[in-house]
């Protein structure tokens, strides 16, 4: 069944877009790291949506509209002129795939979506040792929160480092994605 034919061309091009530019909307968060930061993190989102659009989801209507986002890679540079909407797109797109199709679908859609916001928020290290003691003490307490998640799920995958590359802004971010995604207001 193509599970994209049974929303509108205008739904169906949210859908299809947000992937994309909700990873690069949390890449935005953040401008500290400067081009080197921004090009490594654009590189990681083609990375990703490439990965994804051949990959194994729980639920057929993201892998549709993964391996499409990736089909519409001509269309990446117009979707990014795009991004300041996108807390307001997740909330529709998660209130009309809510209407169509099941639950497992919904949930699905918002696990990518936030999947993908991590793995960019992952990518650069923008902390700084220079930064503010707020910014630094952050960073700190993420990296042991980490750590003891590591440590309690004996899970080897779990890198404790990365929790030093997702800054502050970043964090932000995720938090007002994941809002948007289970359609409440952000916190600020």
């Amino acid at each position: 069944m193509a599970f994209l034919e049974l929303f509108s061309d205008t739904e169906k091009d949210m859908l299809v877009s947000l992937p994309y530019r909700a990873g690069l909307w949390v890449s935005l968060a953040d401008q500290s790291g400067g081009e080197k930061a921004s090009l490594k993190e654009r590189a990681a989102l083609e990375d990703i949506i490439t990965r994804k659009a051949s990959g194994m989801f729980e639920s057929a209507f993201v892998h549709e509209v993964m391996a499409e986002a990736f089909a519409r890679k001509d269309q990446w540079d117009l979707w990014a002129q795009n991004t300041q909407t996108v807390p307001d797109d997740s909330r529709k797109a998660v209130a009309l795939i809510s209407e169509k199709l099941t639950e497992k679908d919904v949930d699905a859609y918002r696990y990518n979506i936030m999947t993908i916001g991590v793995e960019i928020a992952k990518t650069f290290r923008e902390f700084d040792a220079g930064a503010s003691i707020i910014a630094r003490l952050y960073g700190l307490f993420n990296l042991y929160v980490e750590a003891i998640v590591r440590i309690i799920k004996r899970d080897p995958s779990i890198q404790t480092e990365s929790a030093l590359n997702i800054s502050y802004e970043e964090d932000q971010a995720l938090s007002c994605l994941s809002d948007a995604l289970h359609g409440t207001k952000a916190s600020s």
